[in-house]
C-alpha cells in the first residue's frame, strides 16, 4: 500500500476538508474525515487502491462526541478516523452515519456492534435489531458516558 498516493488522492476527493493525517506506531496511519465523506472515501480505498480488508471498526465516547475508526489494512494500516455529536439517548436523538456495508458487507457485524454498544444508528443497515444486548433491553448503551462525565 502507497499510503502517500491514498493521502494525495483523499485530498482530491475532499478538497474542502482539512486533511491531517499521523502516523501512530505499528504501522498505522490516522486520517480525520467528516461522517458525511466515509462512504466516498472507502469507495475510494476499494476502486482506486484494491485497499478491501476492513480490520474493525471501533468506537468511543470521549464524553463530548462519539468517534468512529474505520481500520483497514494491507501490509500497514490506515484509519479513517470521524467524528458525530453524541446526540441524547433519552430523546431518541441518536448519532448517525451511513452504513458502508453496502461496499464492505463484512462491516456488518461491527457496525452493529457499535450501534448497540453506543447507540449510533448506521443509515442503510440491514441487520438484525440486536446482536449483543437482550430484545428487551432499553437502556443507555453500555459504552455511552455518563452525562456527569463530560
Amino acid at each position: 500500500m502507497n499510503i502517500d498516493l491514498i493521502l494525495n488522492a483523499v485530498r482530491e476527493t475532499l478538497p474542502d476538508e482539512q486533511i491531517a493525517p499521523r502516523s501512530v506506531q505499528l504501522n498505522d496511519t490516522f486520517v480525520r474525515i467528516s461522517a458525511e465523506s466515509i462512504i466516498t472515501v472507502v469507495q475510494l480505498l476499494i476502486e482506486r487502491f484494491g485497499l478491501r480488508h476492513l480490520s474493525a471498526i471501533t468506537g468511543l465516547d470521549n464524553g463530548k462526541e462519539i468517534e468512529i475508526l474505520y481500520h483497514f489494512f494491507d501490509g500497514q494500516g490506515l484509519t479513517l478516523h470521524t467524528v458525530l455529536d453524541r446526540g441524547e439517548t433519552e430523546t431518541g436523538d441518536t448519532p448517525h452515519i451511513a452504513s458502508i456495508t453496502g461496499i464492505v458487507p463484512g462491516a456488518a457485524f461491527y457496525e452493529l456492534e457499535i450501534s448497540e454498544m453506543l447507540g449510533v444508528t448506521f443509515d442503510g443497515h440491514r441487520g438484525p435489531d440486536r446482536l449483543l444486548l437482550p430484545d428487551d433491553w432499553d437502556g443507555t448503551p453500555p459504552l455511552r458516558r455518563e452525562e456527569d462525565s463530560k
